[in-house]
């Protein structure tokens, strides 16, 4: 598999910059989290494929308006996902590679909390979803995929196999959802149940990834839950490095999924449908310098730890690579967009062409806010982020009240991309400053 996404990444990127890249890592170093980084790859190849056809399959089954409140419910409880995560996913791979003496404490703070917090969410979430909307079906479809903060804790031991290397026994379970779940959707639109099974199969999958990683943590590294800990100490470190992030997250959701939100109250459901198209056309072309990114952080983590002048190779390096595929591929999906449209999605989702040659640009913006959100994870200092998010969010917001009304739909996508390029324009403007504050703050 290493050879497979070698050969790829060979084949989408120039001679001379494959090999300017390359010789920023020691071979056998970068040989060994690039096999990790391939069986991420071809579980989330594989999920994308299946997936892409399924959610065209359902888009049509359901059509732009039903479509539309399914995406806008998703939307709606992925605002409020972050509170029942607090953030401390990140933070907890972070822990687990550089001290995996504490892995009980650590494993056993984080599903506890997360688990409480969850719970917590889910009634926040349906209370607000009842009193901001008199259509039932839409509080009936956020009730639903809500449920899955209650069981998306229990995931959270497929970290330590990531921070261990062994990211090939978490993609089993994502290679295998990634069948599995297509196939339940397809028996929900043979037998016509509706729109609400949808939203129970989103529920279902993180209750199953949870148990799925569960069972794997006991048979493959021998270990059982039952020695898991809480620690208030862990729990009060976690908290304290990870609320950044966690309010970071609130203002990152915001700009992701506010303009779905903004959409249903400016204008419809079907409008949102519309939208939903361009967005899931999309969101794939980050899977794979996302894979790679999850993947090699390690690496970039222990450079920092014994070389500092190799770290900053390493995360140039890995941000060229990483932009220069995406480039590639936004040029792709931008020339082929009126022709994937028609022939996935049919004719009712043709408007949706527009809206996809606007957003598909934003994969850039969405893989260098990545890149960022990173790094300042590996230099410690994640409340300088909190200020680039909360910056974005706001952008956001207001570009949409203002581009929506004035552009229709496509005004939603305009406000995205101007978010995006405004963080990573303030990044690049103010980054040595804000670093030099950050650590005389710290």
């Amino acid at each position: 598999m290493y050879r497979l996404i070698n050969s790829i990444t060979r084949k989408i990127l120039p001679p001379w910059l494959y090999e300017r890249l390359i010789s920023d890592w020691d071979k056998e170093g970068f040989k060994k989290y690039f096999k990790n980084t391939s069986w991420i790859f071809v579980a989330k190849l594989i999920s994308f494929v299946v997936s892409f056809f399924t959610i065209a399959i359902v888009a049509r089954y359901l059509g732009p308006e039903n479509y539309g409140k399914l995406s806008y419910a998703q939307s709606f409880v992925s605002i409020f996902s972050i509170f029942a995560s607090l953030g401390i996913d990140l933070i907890i791979y972070r822990d687990l590679v550089a001290h995996p003496e504490k892995e009980n404490e650590l494993l056993g703070t984080a599903v506890f909390t997360k688990l409480f917090f969850g719970i917590l969410t889910f009634l926040v979430t349906v209370i607000v979803s009842i009193t901001i909307s008199n259509d039932y079906s839409l509080t009936w479809l956020i009730g639903i995929i809500s449920l899955s903060f209650i069981f998306q804790p229990f995931g959270t031991v497929g970290h330590l196999f990531n921070a261990q290397v062994l990211s090939k026994y978490p993609s089993y379970i994502s290679i295998f959802l990634a069948f599995f779940l297509p196939a339940l959707k397809l028996l929900v639109i043979f037998f016509d149940k509706g729109i609400l099974y949808f939203a129970g199969i989103i529920a279902f999958e993180a209750l199953f990834y949870g148990v799925a990683n569960i069972f794997l943590y006991i048979k493959i590294l021998k270990k059982s839950p039952r020695s898991w800990s809480f620690s208030f100490t862990i729990f009060k470190k976690l908290f304290y490095d990870s609320w950044p992030l966690m309010l970071a997250g609130v203002s990152g959701y915001i700009y992701a999924r506010i303009d779905q939100v903004m959409i249903q109250h400016i204008i419809n459901s079907t409008a949102v449908g519309l939208y939903e198209v361009a967005v899931r056309l999309t969101e794939p072309l980050s899977f794979l310098p996302g894979v790679i990114i999850g993947s090699l952080f390690p690496a970039v983590v222990n450079a920092k730890i014994t070389d500092s002048t190799q770290y900053h190779k390493r995360f140039r390096s890995l941000a060229i690579l990483c932009l220069s595929i995406s480039f590639i591929m936004v040029l792709v999906l931008f020339i082929s967009a009126p022709y994937i449209i028609k022939l996935l999605f049919g004719a009712e989702f043709v408007e949706s062409t527009h809206i996809l040659r606007v957003y598909v640009w934003t994969n850039l913006g969405t893989v260098a806010t990545s890149l960022i959100y990173n790094y300042f994870i590996t230099e410690n200092i994640t409340k300088v982020f909190l200020f680039f998010t909360v910056f974005g969010a706001s952008i956001n917001v207001i570009a949409n009240i203002f581009l929506i009304p004035l552009l229709g739909i496509v005004g939603a996508a305009y406000s995205t991309l101007l978010t995006l390029f405004c963080i990573v324009f303030l990044f690049l403007l103010t980054k040595n400053n804000l670093l030099k504050r950050a650590r005389f703050l710290a």
